[in-house]
């Protein structure tokens, strides 16, 4: 019955729209408008006999079997037999009408629908355009409800291919090969051809506040939550305006298996959860030394050196044994030239309250030996909060190394000593500091500064240190998170800057002082070097 009512509906509006306006070559018009009825109903034939072939084999489980899914295998018998030639034959008497152009859409379609699925040789963008020229001159046809569940049987076929997914990893890369998918549910066009910036144009623009607190490499697998959402979303649509639908059981089944995926994308967890930071050079795990500080252990590498199992405690007392374990774990793994790490760059991973003389302790320990020293660049890490991107990004930086005793017997000259020592008072205290490392992959040389942010846990100050080591034209806020409200402070400085922070201070702490002066920035991003060399230090 749904499919006689479309087709007299069809057929009448197509005979009123061939009649109007009257002509005096009525015969003539007639006569045409018979060829079009009879086109029509023998598009609609073509198109029903093909719904009823391959409703005769729906598949008969949800779930893998064998090493093809069974809607996969389903829908590449379904396109084999292509009604491509039928279409077009029905429609060779009305050339330039629009019954031809609906069955040359109808064919192309067909033979896109095989080249697809069967043989694997179109691209689903490709595919998808040809199936959107079909499904915009179907509307109002008896076979607009077949060319609706094309658009669904598109994205569960990606489902189908990637039935396993998470099933063995959280972290399961699949996951980017549905993108094509979400554009298609999300309804967005590409822009930048960067994975990373389009999975953020989305949470921003499509998903509304769902991404806030999803970090960037976790973004991908959170989305495709919302994907599969979505296209549970388009089958109760397709539904509410095809009540009567022959595919409506079988979608049914689909949106089944689609809330099963979609309970069963990972929760994320950001751990550690990384403060703000205003650099934009990404910080990526892979082909670095990992650092990791947390109160589950502390890890150089694969290396676990403390753990909690065997008695140690976050604390975060000073621990000599274990810079002493850094030292030689660094100096041993980078004088083997077979391993990855032998020229890679530190990278510290840690909680934000962790104090800085812990991560400094264990950041100087890595250039402490012979090959280790030659590689003392680090990276600190954050995560970009303020832009929405949720990125991990870091600062990178230069250790300083301490002096060390020569061998004299060999003629081996001592270690240069490039650490400062330099005080400055404070509200009648006076701190007493070290410069132990540089911003930037450059290990300058100081002897003493006067342009100095000091972060003292309460205030973030910019000021001058006086030739009697007192702080003049200070200028002193709330840290402003990773904001820049120290930028133009930091460009009005002709000389080298210190940041510096109490040991006792956090690693946020640092990283707040360090943001706005570190480096500057312009409309590419917070990745510009300075002119003038700039320190970090810690005062006790």
């Amino acid at each position: 019955m749904l499919r006689s009512n479309s087709l007299r509906s069809f057929l009448a509006s197509l005979l009123l729209v061939t009649l109007l306006p009257a002509c005096a070559n009525e015969p003539k018009k007639k006569k045409s408008a018979a060829k079009s009825e009879a086109a029509a109903t023998g598009v609609a034939d073509v198109m029903e006999m093909r719904r009823k072939r391959i409703m005769a084999t729906l598949p008969e489980g949800d779930e893998m079997t064998g090493d093809e899914h069974p809607w996969l295998a389903w829908v590449k018998k379904g396109v084999a037999i292509s009604p491509a030639n039928e279409l077009r034959k029905a429609a060779t008497a009305v050339e330039n009408t629009p019954v031809a152009e609906q069955a040359e859409a109808l064919a192309k379609w067909a033979e896109a629908a095989r080249a697809y699925y069967q043989d694997e040789k179109l691209e689903p963008n490709e595919y998808w355009n040809t199936l959107a020229t079909a499904r915009r001159l179907s509307e109002g046809t008896p076979w607009e409800a077949d060319m609706e569940f094309e658009r669904l049987m598109f994205h569960a076929a990606e489902l189908a291919r990637s039935w396993t997914l998470f099933d063995a990893d959280r972290r399961d890369d699949r996951v980017l090969r549905f993108f094509t998918y979400w554009k298609f549910v999300f309804d967005f066009n590409p822009k930048t051809g960067i994975y990373e910036d389009e999975v953020n144009w989305v949470c921003g623009n499509k998903l509304g506040d769902y991404c806030k607190d999803i970090p960037m490499e976790e973004r991908p697998t959170q989305v495709q939550k919302r994907y599969y959402e979505g296209v549970i979303a388009q089958i109760e649509a397709y539904k509410q305006k095809f009540p009567t639908s022959p595919w409506n059981p079988l979608l049914d089944r689909f949106a089944v298996k689609y809330k099963e995926k979609a309970a069963k994308v990972p929760k994320f967890e950001e751990y550690p959860v990384f403060p703000g930071i205003r650099s934009t050079f990404a910080a990526p795990l892979g082909g670095n030394a990992v650092l990791t500080i947390t109160d589950k252990g502390v890890n150089l590498m694969d290396n676990q050196l403390r753990k909690p199992e065997d008695g140690w405690k976050p604390d975060w007392a000073p621990d000599a044994k274990l810079s002493e374990d850094i030292g030689k774990l660094v100096e041993a793994v980078r004088s083997t030239t077979q391993s990855q790490y032998n020229q890679s760059n530190i990278l510290l991973v840690t909680l934000a309250d962790v104090p800085m003389r812990y991560l400094e302790a264990a950041l100087r320990a890595t250039i402490v030996g012979e090959h280790a020293k030659e590689w003392t660049s680090a990276w600190l890490v954050g995560r970009r909060r303020g832009d929405g991107s949720n990125r991990r990004a870091g600062y990178q930086i230069s250790i300083l190394p301490v002096a060390a005793a020569g061998d004299k017997k060999n003629h081996v000259d001592a270690t240069p000593n490039k650490t400062v020592p330099f005080s400055f008072s404070l509200d009648k205290k006076t701190w007493k500091c070290l410069a132990w490392a540089t911003v930037g992959k450059d290990p300058y040389e100081a002897k003493a500064f006067q342009s100095i942010v000091f972060n003292d846990g309460k205030l973030v100050h910019a000021a001058r240190i006086s030739g009697k080591g007192e702080l003049i034209g200070d200028q002193a806020a709330p840290s402003d998170g990773e904001g820049g409200r120290l930028e133009a402070w930091g460009d009005a400085q002709a000389t080298s800057i210190v940041i510096a922070v109490p040991e006792t201070a956090t690693y946020k702490q640092l990283l707040e002082a360090m943001n706005g002066v570190a480096l500057r920035c312009d409309v590419e991003g917070c990745k510009v070097p300075r002119v003038q060399p700039v320190f970090l230090a810690t005062c006790k």
